[in-house]
């Protein structure tokens, strides 16, 4: 066998160590390698993959609960308020079958009017009555529901409101201040179904409650459903108890509340089987809110700087007024959930 001449040894000797080299600084800068040959990503100003946004703030997000026990309240039977930092059911109308004006047990199948079946009635539900189709609670997994019936309500041809609600108070020291920076955005969403409405005047609206410094409540809600309601419009009033209101219905008016693309909008037409409602506030949306009921209550809200109100309550304002008629309402909600984001 005849020897390699030494030139050429020298050629593939010099070729070789560029293509060294060439390996060694892959490794250093732009897709580097990690060893065995799977390109990993850079964090070189060269290229490679841009930075992740600041994850998202959970203010709040339904739990999961065993059971309707510890988790419901009526405190114009107990003279007490609801507990803060406890996701649970509030009854505002004392229970006129009982004398201690709490509810009972009940393990009729309140599913029929909720659209929502427990699979242990007897500690997932408490109603007026023992009885089929009396006013329900429901509470259990990652679901509420409640049918209410204006039957249980004292006889009356005046107007009467009812409601079951589920809500969450933020402890007192600790209220989020979701617009403290004006390029934070409040989100929210859920998944909700509504199989039963009786009378005009019977709605649902996520609300979200918002107090200044100087005591000021604003409901500033995200209105659903309004039973039979074919043009739902931006609303604002007074409640009882000298709060605020604007109602914005989702996806038909979005100066107060933008819709999501996967999200249902407002309607007026009872449904059963899930639906899924997402939706956004900006600092700039808010504070077109505050102009909004500026307007609307001149001296009674005066405070416009976003960045001064926080977030002291949310809860799923389920209601009617009976306008002296027969009234009815059926619902069940999972997911609630609440975040900010820059």
């Amino acid at each position: 066998m005849h020897g390699i001449p030494r030139s050429r040894l020298v050629a593939q000797s010099a070729a070789l160590i560029v293509l060294l080299s060439l390996i060694t600084a892959c490794g250093g800068s732009g897709t580097a390698g990690d060893g065995t040959g799977t390109p990993t990503s850079s964090t070189g100003s060269s290229g490679g993959t841009a930075p992740s946004p600041p994850p998202a703030t959970i203010l709040f997000e339904q739990p999961d609960v065993a059971g309707i026990a510890g988790h419901f309240v009526v405190p114009p039977a107990t003279h007490t308020p609801p507990p803060k930092s406890v996701f649970g059911l509030v009854l505002w109308q004392p229970n006129r079958f009982q004398s201690s004006g709490e509810l009972i047990p009940t393990a009729w199948d309140a599913g029929s009017r909720t659209a929502f079946t427990p699979s242990v009635a007897a500690s997932a539900q408490l109603g007026f009555q023992n009885l089929t189709g009396t006013s329900t609670a429901q509470m259990e997994g990652d679901t509420v529901g409640a049918y209410i019936d204006s039957a249980d309500l004292p006889p009356s041809s005046a107007d009467q409101k009812m409601m079951i609600t589920p809500q969450f108070l933020f402890p007192s020291g600790s209220e989020p201040v979701p617009f403290a920076n004006p390029k934070t955005v409040l989100s929210g969403s859920m998944d909700l179904q509504i199989p039963t409405a009786v009378g005009r005047d019977t709605y649902v609206v996520l609300d979200l409650l918002f107090m200044d410094p100087n005591g000021v409540r604003i409901s500033y809600g995200v209105a659903v459903f309004h039973n039979g309601a074919s043009n739902p419009a931006v609303g604002s009033g007074v409640s009882d108890n000298n709060t605020f209101m604007l109602n914005s219905p989702l996806g038909v008016d979005e100066r107060f509340v933008t819709r999501a693309t996967d999200s249902d909008s407002a309607t007026g037409t009872p449904w059963s089987g899930w639906r899924h409602f997402e939706w956004s506030i900006s600092e700039a949306q808010f504070a077109s809110a505050l102009q909004y009921l500026v307007t609307a209550f001149p001296g009674k809200v005066a405070l416009e700087d976003p960045a001064q109100y926080l977030l002291a309550e949310v809860h799923l304002n389920a209601e009617f007024h009976t306008n002296g008629q027969p009234a009815q309402l059926g619902w069940s909600m999972r997911g609630l959930k609440l975040w900010t984001s820059p």
